[in-house]
């Protein structure tokens, strides 16, 4: 099976689910999830399709930008990464950490966009509380490949945003799939070890001034 489905993937958010039987409440928070993705989905595909039009055209690129900034919550995934290194670091790191994170990871995920559409996304399973949600996909690639993609949304003042996501090897969640907060978390635990978090920052100034991304 091909791995070429990226886990920023905004194509996965393209229908409605069947959603396990939940109290009225929790089915209102659930519909409310969804109906964030799907509108949300909306505006990053108009993005997608007006830049595929005109690839090079600047304002076309920061309307894809600033679609991807209102769906994706970059400066959680940011601390969630960190886990307790977070409390470890001064206003002043904290400050450029989340900068060059965001930075980094939303110019790749500028560029999977571009390059990636599913074909057909199908709602696996939805479960919800007031703050938080998880919503499992299974995502059929334009080579007919599926695989499953897990979401997971936090509400901030009222507002649904997607701030993790898991990328299955096959077409269901196992406890063997690495999230993306995960992966970083992995990675950037390696780093502090070594270098501490100066260290950290470095390497991501780094990337961030050769025009790299994360």
């Amino acid at each position: 099976m091909k791995r070429g489905i990226t886990v920023y993937i905004m194509a996965a958010m393209c229908a409605l689910a069947g959603v396990s039987v939940a109290s009225p409440q929790e089915q209102g928070q659930e519909n409310a999830a969804l109906e964030t993705l799907k509108a949300r989905q909306e505006i990053v595909e108009d993005a997608q399709t007006a830049l595929a039009e005109a690839p090079d055209d600047t304002a076309r690129k920061a309307r894809l930008n600033r679609a991807i900034r209102e769906t994706f919550d970059f400066t959680k995934l940011a601390k969630e990464a960190l886990v307790d290194h977070w409390e470890e670091m001064t206003d002043e790191q904290k400050e450029e950490y989340v900068r060059l994170f965001k930075d980094l990871v939303e110019k790749s995920t500028v560029r999977k966009l571009k390059a990636y559409r599913a074909a057909g996304t199908e709602y696996t399973e939805v479960s919800s509380d007031t703050t938080n949600a998880v919503i499992t996909t299974v995502v059929t690639s334009t080579d007919g490949d599926e695989v499953a993609i897990q979401y997971k949304l936090h509400k901030v003042d009222g507002r649904w945003w997607i701030w993790d996501t898991t990328i299955g090897l096959d077409i269901e969640i196992t406890e063997y799939d690495v999230s993306s907060r995960d992966n970083y978390r992995s990675a950037f635990n390696r780093i502090i070890s070594d270098d501490g978090i100066e260290g950290l920052l470095d390497k991501l100034r780094e990337k961030h001034e050769g025009g790299n991304e994360l």
